[in-house]
């Protein structure tokens, strides 16, 4: 469940925090000057406002989760703040800040009723089935991001009061016609070339050197030939999936939770349902409709004579009672199967429904649920008792209990790991090792973690118990290694030689490249009009290819590295770029964007002189020793 909530407090939460401002922060130095907090524990003061230990904390644990989604779980804190996620973290903090400091001075205020309208309006907060607002996701996403409600209504004001600060300074900007029309013009050059791949067989016998020669490749291309950092772990484990098999389950909590569940083994009646429909002024005529069906006509003919309809349309399909209109509801589950209603007034005018099918409710009986019932309640049960194993474990661990001896006290797993390496997996039995696998590439030897939850809701602790050194693999060890990349960089080299003769006979020579592709017992191929962005090229032709052609003068041609292959391309067409009516309008609306990002960032820059604003680097190097921001 915590999987869940996570993933929604990303995707939400974000979005209405530190999303609401339309444009985007750009960063802006922390001087010398601004760096003077004396003894308080606030990381920085902006005016009236600061920004606490805390919320520095789960925005900057934020910033490393959506980074997650792009560099993969094993990204840690240590490469963000190697990265400057840190930092950058914190000037969006205070850029924040500050937009909401100068709204305050100016007067700008947001009402109780806007807030609620905002939030209530996020549709990650509103119940897919009914499209309401939903109080329980609501609360979900702010307990997973550690917000309390009080705190989340305040940053929503805040950042609508920036939202208008911001507003008011964007949209009043212009870009110079000549300008977009001639960047349109440039991205909308197209150009086309022929070309062919070297045969690669000709290529393939490649004598290995001696070992003078592949000694040297060794030790040129160290990296290549290095074993990375190991370390050797203990790793104690703690999760619901693995306590819910020995969780003791009775006849009775078994049938509380099926009767719990019951909706979810409920399969609602649905009706197949006709219409035929009149408009708002026409009651008269559905009456006379309503009369003829009674006295024996067929719906269909009423449908397409009196009411002109298309029997496609008179056909509407199955309905449960949640999913048809509400006006029509009842009229339409009181029917008998294959009668029909009296003419019924919606917005959309006056229908006479017909009940061609019905199929009953239907609900699955415990004994046919029965092992997921079951299993439901183990987990939950587990669930339940994790938290008091939990604090136990924290609880022996706190006390000075070796780590094996607390992990045993409590029933957690405890696995002895060899040569765990960054990156990689840490066997099949052990879930989210790529979180945990993280973790442990930020302890050093001998360190233990504190007890860690994944995303999926694991408990765990690692420790460190042997920290092996990256190193330059031994020669001989790996001599069939150092032969393999050794041919095959030698053979690509002979390949580029060879390109680079062919293309510099077409450049000085004027020598035919279809000549020159028979001749070397290639198929010559043609790129198609691609732009820049490779846009337009044929069939499986390689990026590398357009990326070349738009260096190449007309006529011209040269060798291109295309994956394991190597080709002689020429440039044959350059078709300049035309710019129609409206062509330029995505390069205006970006242009205005850029532009608008350099006002904000001057009046940042305009506010950081006339709002106070401190930052406390000792508070920052005491939550992430060793960092700073600068």
């Amino acid at each position: 469940m915590l999987a869940g909530i996570r993933s929604f407090s990303k995707s939400i939460f974000a979005k209405i925090i530190l999303g609401v401002i339309a444009i985007s922060f750009v960063g802006w130095g922390l001087n010398a000057s601004m760096l003077d907090l004396g003894t308080s524990r606030q990381v920085a003061e902006i005016g009236s406002q600061n920004i606490s230990p805390a919320e520095l904390d789960r925005a900057f644990q934020r910033s490393i989760q959506n980074m997650r989604s792009v560099f993969g779980p094993n990204f840690d804190r240590q490469q963000a703040i190697q990265m400057g996620l840190l930092n950058n973290t914190v000037q969006n903090l205070v850029s924040q800040k500050i937009l909401r400091e100068n709204a305050k001075e100016m007067g700008i205020g947001i009402s109780n009723e806007k807030v609620r309208e905002t939030i209530f309006a996020s549709p990650g907060f509103q119940n897919e089935t009914t499209g309401q607002f939903d109080r329980e996701r609501f609360l979900q996403a702010l307990y997973s991001s550690g917000y309390t409600e009080p705190e989340f209504i305040e940053g929503v004001r805040g950042d609508m009061m920036g939202q208008q600060v911001v507003g008011s300074l964007a949209g009043a900007v212009s870009v110079p016609d000549v300008m977009a029309r001639q960047i349109a013009a440039y991205r909308n050059e197209q150009r086309s070339g022929s070309f062919f791949a070297l045969n690669a067989s000709e290529f393939d016998t490649v004598e290995t050197p001696d070992d003078a020669t592949l000694r040297k490749y060794h030790e040129d291309n160290a990296p290549q030939f290095t074993a990375p950092e190991s370390r050797d772990v203990t790793l104690v484990t703690l999760s619901a999936k693995d306590l819910a098999a020995n969780m003791d389950v009775t006849e009775e909590e078994i049938l509380e939770a099926y009767n719990h569940r019951l909706p979810e083994f409920q399969t609602p009646e649905k009706r197949v349902v006709e219409q035929i429909l009149f408009a708002p002024n026409e009651k008269e005529s559905a009456q006379e409709a309503y009369k003829a069906l009674q006295g024996g006509a067929d719906f269909m003919q009423v449908a397409t004579d009196d009411a002109g309809m298309d029997p496609s349309i008179v056909k509407l399909g199955e309905f449960t009672a949640d999913n048809i209109l509400p006006d029509l509801r009842d009229a339409t589950f009181g029917l008998e199967e294959g009668a029909f209603s009296e003419p019924v007034e919606t917005a959309l005018g006056w229908h006479i429904i017909r009940v061609t099918g019905i199929t009953p409710e239907q609900t699955e009986t415990l004994d046919q649920v029965r092992d997921d019932v079951e299993a439901g309640v183990r987990q939950f049960k587990a669930e339940d008792a994790i938290y008091d194993l939990a604090a136990k474990l924290d609880d022996e661990l706190g006390a000075g209990t070796p780590l094996e001896e607390a992990a045993n006290a409590v029933g957690a797993k405890t696995y002895k790991l060899n040569d765990v390496v960054r990156g990689e997996g840490l066997g099949t039995e052990i879930t989210d090792s790529g979180e945990i696998n993280a973790k442990i590439f930020e302890l050093g030897k001998g360190e233990e973690s504190f007890l860690e939850e994944t995303s999926t809701g694991v408990r765990y602790v690692a420790r460190v118990d042997e920290v092996t050194p990256s190193a330059l693999r031994p020669f001989e060890d790996v001599r069939d290694d150092v032969v393999t990349a050794w041919k095959t960089d030698e053979r690509n080299r002979l390949m580029l030689e060879k390109a680079d003769q062919l293309a510099a006979s077409i450049n000085d020579q004027n020598a035919d490249i279809a000549t020159l592709a028979t001749s070397d017992n290639a198929e010559l191929e043609q790129s198609g009009l691609t732009k820049r962005t490779g846009q337009g090229l044929q069939g499986n032709v390689s990026p590398a290819v357009a990326a070349a052609l738009f260096t190449l003068e007309e006529g011209k041609a040269k060798a291109v590295q295309s994956g394991d292959n190597v080709l002689v391309l020429k440039l044959d067409q350059i078709k300049a770029g035309t710019v129609a009516e409206g062509a330029a309008d995505p390069v205006v609306t970006e242009l205005k964007q850029g532009l608008n990002e350099d006002i904000l960032a001057e009046y940042l820059d305009y506010l950081q002189d006339e709002i106070s604003v401190s930052v406390n680097n000792s508070v920052i190097n005491g939550l992430y020793p060793q960092t700073a921001a600068n």
